[in-house]
């Protein structure tokens, strides 16, 4: 751990919101696809810093409630202070902007 890194506080993008103020802007994955995410998938999530630009980034699932959702992120974020890679993230299906599956050519909800 780094004392000296500072961390940049964020949330994450509601994009099913976002979807619904502006479906051809936003697009997201089918309630079945969001539905069937199961551990081991990577999902895309949006970071949104309080300060400064968003990021998307990749999330292999952990977790799975008939709420919320858990995992690890996939990479070190390029902006964000405090985040790097294998951090566990806490998230909801109304997050998700992207589903990988487990099997490499499945991606979907691009």
């Amino acid at each position: 751990m780094n004392l000296f890194r500072r961390s940049t506080p964020w949330t994450l993008a509601d994009w099913a919101q976002r979807h619904a103020d502006a479906p051809e802007t936003y697009r997201v994955p089918t309630a079945e696809v969001l539905a069937t995410v199961q551990v081991g998938d990577r999902v895309k999530l949006v970071v949104v810093p309080r300060d400064g630009l968003e990021e998307r980034l990749w999330v292999r699932v952990t977790e799975v409630g008939p709420d919320e959702l858990a995992g690890n992120l996939a990479s070190d974020p390029a902006e964000l202070r405090g985040l790097r890679a294998g951090d566990a993230v806490r998230f909801e299906r109304r997050h998700v902007v992207a589903v990988a599956r487990q099997d490499p050519g499945a991606t979907v909800g691009k």
